[in-house]
């Protein structure tokens, strides 16, 4: 099994290397070891439910920093970065203390748990080895999704905390390891709130703060709107690894529900250009645009939304990639990256997503939208053959009243390939 470097090179990354001097000092474990065995008992009967976690016992709370440090800090370790399997080891038990959270939901012991996690990673960025920060930011994007299982306490504060951490990685680390964790972060933190925000109790519903959500939205918009320039000659791979790094920025902007946040996060503006795919450097991949149609279908009209967000140009955008997408699975033979496609899985996905907006939101666009590509998603996912042809027909003869993705925002029109 790859180490995260050697996955990181295997992608064509660039990895920044800081020499291995005072900078890079390993965090020191031996005092944790000792207060780790004397508090294990209090943290292992929290962990199980056994005990009832008490915030304000400061043994109980004591436990839980001192088992945060040893997960954490044990990556900066020189003996197990450099030894095939340590590192692998040190997350696989990890992961089991992340499932263990699952078996008791509303409990305080998770929130504190995740938060010291997330307190003790933030201290390797500044003063460690490159492998000790990549996977420290591996260790936090692993977080996120138990956050459901936290108190209404720890649901309500750890996803800006969270969020916060990963734009902090991506607007100030140069290094692609760290931005492609740090991504994954926020596409779990945005999938394990969806569902919190929508609970019949307002008081117990989960939002990320706009300010916060402004960041994110801003963050992933810059990796993606401002494409790295590469001279000739540049090794495919190079460019290819890149593209893996944009496609990750879209798979997580494509959770968000908001089609605009902030003055630079127009999310549904972004998506709806890389689903179209034209006038885009380096050319994106298939697999990006794909990513992008599904983001469209995930946004929504908030309330107040003073751009008037315009879904039926969103769709409109979402049906041209859709056609373009049939034409080229007919024609997959004729292509050995397009043959090996994962069409039925993208067609699962689209159909899912598809359903789902249909449940949610009433809209006579949509309505004809569904009706006539249903059949063809299923019998791309079911058989060898699949077509739209009333689709296209519709694509070309009904176009929304305005193309405008902001209806109050000039400028955000996207022209359709061959117009």
């Amino acid at each position: 099994m790859f180490s995260s470097i050697n996955f990181i090179k295997a992608l064509g990354f660039s990895i920044l290397i800081i020499p291995m001097i005072a900078l890079a000092q390993p965090l020191p474990l031996e005092d944790i070891l000792k207060e780790r065995t004397a508090s294990s008992e209090i943290f292992n009967k929290a962990l199980r439910g056994e005990v009832p976690f008490d915030v304000k016992n400061p043994k109980h709370v004591q436990a839980v920093d001192v088992n945060a440090k040893y997960y954490v800090y044990r990556v900066t370790r020189p003996e197990i970065q450099g030894e095939p399997g340590k590192m692998d080891g040190i997350f696989k038990e990890f992961e089991s203390v992340l499932k263990q959270l699952k078996t008791k939901s509303d409990n305080p012991f998770n929130s504190s748990f995740l938060e010291k996690v997330l307190e003790r990673t933030k201290e390797i960025f500044p003063n460690t080895s490159v492998s000790a920060r990549i996977n420290a930011v591996r260790m936090q994007a692993m977080c996120p999704s138990e956050i459901s299982s936290c108190d209404i306490a720890g649901q309500k504060a750890l996803p800006d905390q969270f969020m916060e951490s990963f734009v902090n990685v991506l607007q100030k680390s140069a290094d692609d390891g760290m931005k492609l964790y740090a991504m994954k972060g926020i596409r779990d933190t945005y999938k394990v709130i969806r569902p919190m925000a929508l609970v019949k109790k307002a008081s117990n519903r989960v939002n990320l703060n706009p300010a916060v959500e402004a960041k994110v939205a801003e963050a992933l918009a810059s990796i993606i709107e401002n494409p790295r320039v590469y001279p000739s000659g540049t090794a495919p791979e190079v460019v290819e690894g890149y593209r893996v790094l944009r496609r990750e920025a879209i798979k997580a902007l494509a959770q968000a529900r908001a089609p605009i946040a902030g003055e630079k996060g127009k999310t549904a503006l972004i998506l709806a250009k890389f689903a179209n795919g034209s006038d885009i450097k380096p050319e994106p991949r298939l697999d990006e645009r794909v990513e992008a149609a599904i983001g469209l279908l995930n946004l929504r009209v908030p309330e107040n939304d003073t751009s008037e967000y315009n879904m039926e140009a969103a769709l409109y955008q979402f049906s041209s990639f859709l056609v373009d997408f049939f034409q080229r699975f007919g024609s997959r033979n004729d292509s050995e990256m397009e043959k090996l496609f994962p069409w039925k899985y993208y067609a699962a996905r689209i159909s899912d997503s598809v359903d789902e907006l249909n449940r949610e939101v009433k809209n006579p666009y949509l309505t004809e939208v569904v009706q006539k590509i249903g059949l063809g998603l299923s019998d791309m996912e079911k058989q060898e053959k699949a077509a739209v042809p009333q689709l296209a027909e519709f694509v070309q003869s009904k176009k929304p009243a305005s193309l405008l993705i902001y209806k109050k925002i000039p400028g955000t029109e996207i022209k359709t390939p061959g117009n």
